[in-house]
């Protein structure tokens, strides 16, 4: 039976884990894939060296969330990766392989004032939701809000009892409305480089700035009758260019 998308990615998460090159590369195209992740050399022979060098117990991967939207697969993950525990990935798929990865990831802390933690909550996207609705509502939610800074219209796009799973936050409207507050004096979100989706979980990977350092920002959110109800995310720093490993790019 042929494999869908989200399951080669599995396999490849399965592959890193196990330090085992050839299933972590099956369904890779060897000749055009393009790396994103600054902390991996471009290329297979890139990725083939990052699992060769890092200790088994230093990459471990379990993927908890995955959507498709096109011929992108968006994951969550937890485990150990560049002494990250936190992750998200995007796949991009050209002829059944993946030709293209970008990685962000965040390390894990304890859970926040609500008890929640980085990666709990539903893992499975509900099909049966208006994907296309969905995105919309993200989008011109993340474009009012965030790019615009329009925060008065909080309260049309986000639900009073939100789930929150960024550390040290609470749950619901208020306190979203009064933590946002404090966190723009010291950042911007100037666009919106990618958007996903698929049933009621919608995805965004933006680019800005924190304290005036670039910034790239990892948002998962999962919709409802066109609310936003839960919030999974992190804002992670670009690295300075001479510590790349690559040269293409982070987002």
């Amino acid at each position: 039976m042929t494999k869908s998308d989200i399951e080669k990615v599995s396999d490849v998460f399965e592959g890193i884990s196990a330090g085992d090159v050839s299933l972590a590369t099956r369904y890779i195209d060897h000749k055009r894939f393009v790396q994103h992740n600054p902390y991996a050399a471009d290329g297979v022979e890139g990725l083939t060296r990052f699992i060769a060098q890092s200790p088994r117990d230093q990459l471990q991967l379990t993927m908890l969330r995955a959507i498709q939207d096109g011929c992108y697969v968006v994951t969550q993950a937890k485990g150990q990766r560049s002494g990250r525990n936190i992750f998200f990935d995007i796949f991009r798929f050209e002829d059944g392989l993946i030709v293209e990865h970008w990685a962000f990831s965040t390390e894990a802390v304890p859970p926040n004032e609500s008890g929640h933690t980085q990666i709990d909550g539903p893992t499975e996207a509900k099909l049966s939701a208006d994907t296309e609705k969905n995105k919309s509502v993200i989008r011109e939610y993340y474009h009012t809000v965030h790019i615009a800074g329009d925060h008065s219209k909080i309260p049309h796009y986000v639900a009073a009892d939100q789930v929150r799973h960024e550390p040290g936050v609470r749950d619901g409207l208020a306190p979203f409305l009064r933590d946002l507050k404090e966190i723009t004096k010291n950042r911007t979100i100037d666009e919106i480089k990618f958007l996903f989706g698929q049933g009621d979980f919608v995805f965004i990977a933006a680019k800005g700035t924190h304290e005036g350092s670039p910034c790239v920002y990892i948002d998962l959110y999962r919709v409802e009758n066109e609310k936003i109800v839960e919030h999974w995310g992190f804002p992670e720093a670009i690295p300075p260019q001479e510590e790349w490993r690559n040269n293409n790019g982070m987002l």
